[in-house]
């Protein structure tokens, strides 16, 4: 080969080098992120179930306050 094509290929594989550097550095913050939203998912469910409950809890004592038990 000559050095005109010489330096062409390393400057082509030190580009990609970079290039293979950023999308794993990508793939770990998503990695990162990833874990973050399964944590936030948990938690949403959580409160959803929690807030729920609440509700449910909340539309009993007013139907027997107001005498309209609706489990008749």
């Amino acid at each position: 080969m000559d050095q005109q094509s010489e330096k062409r290929r390393e400057y082509l594989y030190s580009n990609l080098s970079k290039q293979l550097s950023r999308l794993n550095s990508n793939f770990e913050q998503l990695n990162k992120n990833m874990a973050v939203l399964k944590e936030q998912a948990e938690l949403s469910q959580r409160l959803a179930l929690s807030q729920a409950s609440m509700f449910m809890g909340a539309k009993d004592v007013f139907e027997r306050s107001t005498g309209q038990d609706s489990r008749q």
